[in-house]
């Protein structure tokens, strides 16, 4: 098959995520025309307030280090650093083949304030190539639905 392009793939993901966190009752917006910073603006309802999510899906988002095991990674810019906000989540997707082969996408909903300490990390080593990265195990803190029941309790729902 035909490699996509990287802006097929990320709107791939960001459709991915908002028909995921429209199953749960969310009230999902995507702006016209991309926004700098952000992709989806998420809500609970007539009430409360919204919280913005950046997505980043990766095609090849897994690798082993020898000094981490297995990670996750997605490359993220710098910029993140400038936008730690308490209102700002971040989807990190790794279509895992999908929808080649019967295996489903997987989701991370991350806060702003971990991706900005690891981009600072990154800027610190002064990686060429800055990505957001964390370990399988600390991923699963991240992963689906603990992490969408965050991102709820961040929007002030906890009836999820």
């Amino acid at each position: 098959m035909k490699k996509s392009s990287t802006a097929i793939i990320g709107a791939c993901g960001e459709h991915y995520v908002a028909a995921y966190l429209s199953g749960f009752q969310l009230i999902v917006a995507m702006p016209r025309g991309g926004m700098p910073g952000f992709d989806l603006l998420v809500t609970k309802g007539k009430s409360g307030h919204a919280i913005r999510v950046q997505v980043k899906t990766g095609t090849q988002s897994t690798r082993k280090t020898r000094e981490d095991g297995e990670i996750y990674l997605w490359s993220t810019s710098y910029a993140a650093i400038d936008r730690d906000d308490e209102y700002l989540w971040y989807a990190y997707v790794w279509l895992n083949d999908w929808p080649n082969k019967e295996n489903h996408p997987e989701i991370f909903f991350v806060p702003s304030k971990t991706v900005v300490d690891c981009m600072k990390e990154c800027r610190e080593n002064n990686e060429t190539w800055p990505y957001f990265w964390m370990t399988k195990e600390k991923a699963q803190e991240y992963k689906g639905l603990l992490g969408l029941h965050m991102l709820c309790d961040a929007l002030g729902n906890h009836d999820m």
